[in-house]
């Protein structure tokens, strides 16, 4: 029997672009009702800078306003070490990181090179793992780019590749920019 199993980012992705910030409260109503409605694993925070991204100025608020509790893990999403050491302080579950296939995507996103981010993210991963936290990490734009256009296949297996030296708990593919049909994705998910 197959499985699928739903990781809920809008707590941290479905917010962050929001141009009225969301109050702490409101944010932890919003996951208190997603685990009522059966989400089990949930990215509630990124461990983001403030001025960067405002609206998740409030990290360890909406972390330590949403209990741990048996079987609910809590994802906080982390793009630097110093992300990390935040995330970690707060007490969360499981580490996200967003690795990305597209330089310029890279660059323009998260001020990082696709060899950057893919070194950043191997000490990221291999740091919370020592800290005895589940730790994974995403390919962003692992099929399209709105500035390269498409992304080769090759470029995402090398990536995953490099991240995989991390041992990380997983490994996805995201299609970021919504590019992707059903087949390339089945092929490329069963490539990597």
């Amino acid at each position: 029997m197959n499985q699928v199993e739903i990781i809920e980012v809008g707590p941290r992705d479905g917010l962050q672009n929001q141009k009225q910030i969301v109050s702490t409260p409101d944010k932890i109503a919003l996951i208190e009702h997603l685990i009522a409605a059966g989400a089990r694993r949930i990215e509630v925070a990124s461990f983001v800078r403030s001025d960067h991204v405002p609206q998740l100025a409030d990290a360890e608020a909406v972390v330590a306003g949403v209990p741990a509790r048996p079987g609910l893990t809590r994802i906080g999403l982390v793009l630097n070490e110093r992300g990390l050491d935040r995330a970690l302080a707060s007490g969360i579950e499981e580490i996200g990181f967003v690795a990305i296939a597209s330089d310029t995507f890279g660059v323009r996103n998260q001020g990082q090179t696709v060899a950057a981010s893919v070194s950043a993210g191997r000490a990221i991963l291999r740091r919370a793992r020592t800290a005895g936290r589940r730790a994974q990490v995403t390919i962003g734009v692992a099929f399209g780019c709105p500035f390269e256009g498409e992304v080769a296949e090759a470029r995402v297996i090398e990536v995953a590749l490099a991240l995989a030296e991390a041992e990380p708990d997983e490994i996805a593919i995201a299609d970021t920019i919504g590019v992707a049909v059903p087949a390339q994705v089945q092929g490329r998910a069963g490539s990597t």
